[in-house]
């Protein structure tokens, strides 16, 4: 035996090992000690296998059974062993095969280079290692994350290597069709790629896109909450200035009797007059015994009655929910937003809105009805709305809903919208 087929025997060897340890990386790798003996045992006994197909059959024939002797094995042990789904370890295999390919490129440009194939083989000994340690630190923990996204994912990182796969052996390990040059085989790996290439692109792209929605939403409801935190400070702030307004009353109760000893009662009386107004102007209405609730009520009531709007309240909340006062702040203040928004602009007689909030078998319930006029859009459950800026305070009632895998809807239906929420509450 010669030095250069000991050495293409030896790199052989060291090909299997590069393929089994970067197909179970691909896949995701081990979780114990238990998976990884297993695979170093594999490499051992996959060899031991293939010797004797290589004693009786020849090398040509030891290649042609190597998807039953290794591939598919291995494929079978990335599933029942290291407990990996179907398509991932068989999108693993196919792409660590495709990377088999980089050291061998190596080998076949040196030996252009050189004109010595002894060269190549050495190459290739060298490159061998760097390449599984590069791949490993660059490549290794992406293709894992691309394949686990979703199935469409999988689909799509997957179809370019299986493509690969059975692409070489058809064309080059089971005939020599490649070889020949037949112009339809030479035409089918570029096109292949290209269309991989166009779908990574569009993929991609809609890919950004979704990111970027996502993190415009997610700074949307972080704007709204610090917002919901600032609206309950300022409500908080103005029944502390009612209890100042009460503790002052004596203040008040001298200034009118000194008024009323200097005979001046028209004075006393228009001093009465002011500080009644300023104190209902900020003296919150009691609607339940929620704190949070009756401050929003008596904001949104004010807003009301402003604006010439008839608010029914029909609230019954106890003193404490376990729900982040934030995030009900959120909910009720979009909803009633949202509602007294859209009956600004109608006639007298439709200009009101109805209020229900309630617990219903350890549930929150929340129904906020508003008429309406003209056509409203939806558009995955949610109405869309033709002004920027606008249509946020949806997104952020879903958002909420879901994280406390509750339900919503908003149902316009005979001119009245009916916005609806319900979440399960979870005991303290």
């Amino acid at each position: 035996m010669t030095f250069l087929t000991a050495l293409g025997a030896f790199n052989y060897g060291l090909v299997l090992i590069y393929g089994l340890f970067l197909s179970a990386q691909i896949a995701g790798g081990w979780t114990n000690r238990q998976q990884k003996r297993l695979i170093l045992i594999l490499c051992p006994l996959f060899l031991l296998l293939q010797t004797p197909c290589w004693l009786m059959f020849g090398e040509s024939i030891t290649k042609q059974l190597y998807p039953l002797i290794v591939h598919l094995p291995l494929v079978l042990i990335l599933i029942f062993a290291l407990k990996k789904p179907v398509g991932i370890a068989l999108v693993s295999v196919c792409t660590a095969y495709l990377c088999c390919q980089l050291p061998r490129w190596a080998e076949l440009a040196v030996t252009a280079v050189t004109r010595y194939p002894l060269a190549g083989e050495i190459s290739y000994t060298l490159v061998i290692y760097p390449v599984f340690l590069l791949l490993c630190h660059y490549f290794v923990g992406p293709a894992y994350s691309a394949m686990t996204v979703s199935r469409q994912s999988l689909l799509l990182f997957g179809s370019l290597p299986v493509a690969y796969y059975f692409f070489d052996y058809a064309t080059v390990v089971y005939s020599d069709a490649l070889s020949k040059g037949t112009q339809a085989i030479n035409e089918f790996l570029p096109t292949a790629i290209i269309i991989f290439y166009v779908m990574f692109l569009s993929a991609y792209h809609r890919q950004l896109q979704i990111r970027a929605d996502a993190n415009l939403q997610r700074s949307m409801l972080e704007a709204e909450l610090k917002q919901a935190e600032v609206e309950v400070e300022s409500l908080r702030s103005m029944e502390t200035q009612v209890a100042v307004y009460q503790h002052d009353m004596r203040h008040h109760l001298t200034a009118i009797d000194g008024f009323l000893a200097a005979d001046q009662p028209q004075r006393a009386r228009e001093y009465i007059q002011k500080v009644q107004a300023d104190v209902d102007a900020i003296t919150p209405k009691r609607f339940c015994e929620n704190e949070l609730v009756n401050l929003l009520c008596s904001s949104f009531a004010h807003k009301a009655n402003a604006a010439g709007i008839r608010l029914t309240v029909d609230a019954k909340l106890p003193k404490t929910l376990p729900l982040p006062d934030t995030e009900l702040c959120s909910l009720l203040s979009n909803g009633l937003e949202n509602a007294l928004h859209a009956v600004g602009g109608l006639k007298d007689s439709s200009q009101w809105v109805e209020f229900y909030c309630g617990i219903r078998l350890n549930k929150l319930l929340i129904e906020i009805k508003n008429p309406y006029t003209g056509q409203i859009t939806m558009r995955d459950g949610l109405p869309v709305s033709g002004q920027e800026g606008h249509g946020y305070g949806c997104r952020s009632i879903r958002s909420i809903a879901e994280r406390h895998q509750g339900l919503y809807s908003f149902e316009p239906e005979h001119g009245v919208f009916t916005l609806r929420v319900i979440l399960p509450l979870k005991d303290e």
